[in-house]
């Protein structure tokens, strides 16, 4: 639960006022959730140094601060911003109040999925390397909150109101990614028993990241995960060699991209073969033995 106090006696945390951004709007929903209740104090000022018993940040030349010249910088060059400074010091702690098996497997995802995105748009990186980091446009949207020029409405309140909003969405992200930590212990159990491949489940999971991502060796050998479909049928998607990139383990053949079922059923004598999508990434098919039968037909080509 979130206070907003009119004085700096009654806070126990303090960031900065009027205009706000992701790095604070972000900061202090997740201090609520480390620490339950927070009770929050908009400085136009403060000297962070002379709160010791207050957690201050974005703000104040302090711990939680980034403004400072020797402020500190990750190895893969993304600045850190004060949400950054605090998942660093508390992340871990929270991802145990949510009963994480594999923290620093987590601890990573939400690093470099979500917390380096606000951390480096809020440095001013909007270019870089996809695999150190994504920046979304989650930034831009927290500051469309911020009143107008010609609005009544105080800045506390519109921060109250960036608050509510993106505590949903956050909340979204910390549901994901705890259910793709489940996904992957489930995926882990498949690839053990994969073969000539294929990695078979019995529904959709979210296989690709968990493939790529696994530390078995029968994980590197896997070429294409094959699902049933919720459209019916069952899906055939290939695996890229690596993550955020398009290059393939193992394409689909190329002569079947874009293709109608009827021409498909033709190219290759399997009935049900009904889609083939002409980057050759996904196929499907009504029938699990067909969709088997398709994966094998294009891993001849590279064999």
């Amino acid at each position: 639960m979130l206070t907003i106090c009119d004085n700096l006696k009654d806070a126990k945390f303090v960031t900065h006022d009027s205009k706000f951004h992701a790095d604070d709007v972000f900061s202090t929903i997740f201090l609520e959730k480390v620490f339950k209740n927070i009770t929050l104090y908009r400085a136009k000022e403060i000297n962070a140094s002379l709160y010791p018993d207050k957690i201050i940040y974005d703000i104040g030349f302090g711990e939680f601060d980034h403004h400072q010249a020797d402020s500190k910088v990750r190895e893969n060059k993304v600045k850190y911003c004060s949400f950054g400074k605090l998942f660093e010091k508390y992340g871990k702690d929270y991802l145990k109040s949510l009963n994480v098996k594999d923290i620093d497997y987590a601890y990573d995802l939400f690093l470099h999925d979500f917390v380096m995105q606000i951390d480096a748009y809020d440095n001013g990186m909007f270019l870089s390397n996809p695999n150190d980091y994504k920046v979304s446009s989650l930034s831009e949207v927290v500051e469309y909150l911020n009143p107008t020029w010609c609005e009544e409405k105080s800045y506390n309140e519109a921060f109250y109101e960036a608050y509510q909003i993106f505590k949903v969405i956050f909340d979204r992200i910390e549901k994901r990614t705890l259910d793709y930590l489940k996904a992957k212990d489930m995926v882990e159990e498949k690839i053990e028993k994969s073969g000539n491949h294929l990695l078979l489940l019995n529904e959709y999971l979210p296989y690709s990241k968990a493939v790529l991502d696994s530390k078995s060796k029968k994980a590197e050998d896997i070429w294409f995960a094959i699902f049933p479909s919720n459209r019916g049928g069952y899906v055939i998607h290939t695996i890229p060699k690596e993550k955020n990139s398009f290059e393939l383990r193992c394409p689909l053949k190329e002569e079947w991209g874009g293709k109608e079922q009827e021409e498909l059923e033709k190219l290759t004598g399997v009935l049900g073969f009904r889609f083939c999508h002409k980057n050759l990434f996904i196929a499907s098919c009504d029938t699990l033995d067909g969709a088997i039968k398709i994966a094998n037909l294009a891993m001849n080509q590279k064999r």
